[in-house]
C-alpha cells in the first residue's frame, strides 16, 4: 500500500430533504473511509423562510462561514475547475492538514464564498440534486484514498 497519511476531512454541506437511498450509498462508503481517514459530514440545517434567494445564499454563506472559521476550504460549482480523479486525489492528499469540503444549496454558493475558497472544483457541467453530489463526492474522496494508496477499487 501507499504512504501513510492521517487524512482529515470536514464536508460541509447545507442540508436539503435526505433520503433513505442516498443515506445507504453515503453510509456504505463512510464506513470504508473511516476505517482510513477522520471524515465527518455535517449538515447545516435551515431554520427559518427567505423572502429571496439572494437572502438564502446569504443566510447558508453565514452559516458555512461559521462552522469553517479562517480555514482553508474547497468548495464545489458547476464553474469551477474540472479535473479527473487522479488530480482530485492529488489535491486532496498534498498537505496533511484538515480538509474542509463545502457545498452550498438549492441556489449555489455565494461569491463570496467561492472567492474566498482556496479552490473551486466542478464535477460536471450538469446539475445534481443534492443527494446525488454528496453521494458522487463521497465515493470520489473514497476513490482519492484507493488512488493514493494504490488500492485496487481505481483501475487505471
Amino acid at each position: 500500500m501507499g504512504q501513510k497519511v492521517c487524512m482529515r476531512i470536514s464536508l460541509l454541506y447545507i442540508q436539503q430533504n435526505k433520503t433513505k437511498n442516498a443515506e445507504s450509498f453515503e453510509d456504505h462508503f463512510l464506513r470504508k473511509l473511516n476505517k482510513n481517514m477522520d471524515i465527518t459530514v455535517k449538515g447545516i440545517t435551515l431554520k427559518k423562510k427567505f423572502k429571496s434567494k439572494k437572502e438564502q445564499i446569504e443566510y447558508e454563506s453565514k452559516s458555512l462561514k461559521e462552522k469553517i472559521g479562517k480555514q482553508s476550504y474547497i468548495c464545489f460549482d458547476k464553474a469551477g475547475q474540472k479535473m479527473s480523479s487522479n488530480e482530485f486525489s492529488e489535491n486532496l492528499y498534498k498537505s496533511n492538514e484538515k480538509v474542509y469540503l463545502v457545498v452550498g444549496g438549492a441556489f449555489g454558493l455565494s461569491q463570496e464564498i467561492k472567492d474566498q475558497a482556496s479552490q473551486v472544483i466542478s464535477f460536471s457541467d450538469m446539475e445534481f440534486s443534492h443527494e446525488v453530489f454528496r453521494v458522487m463526492l463521497i465515493e470520489q474522496i473514497y476513490r482519492a484514498y484507493c488512488i493514493f494508496n494504490n488500492h485496487p477499487y481505481h483501475q487505471n
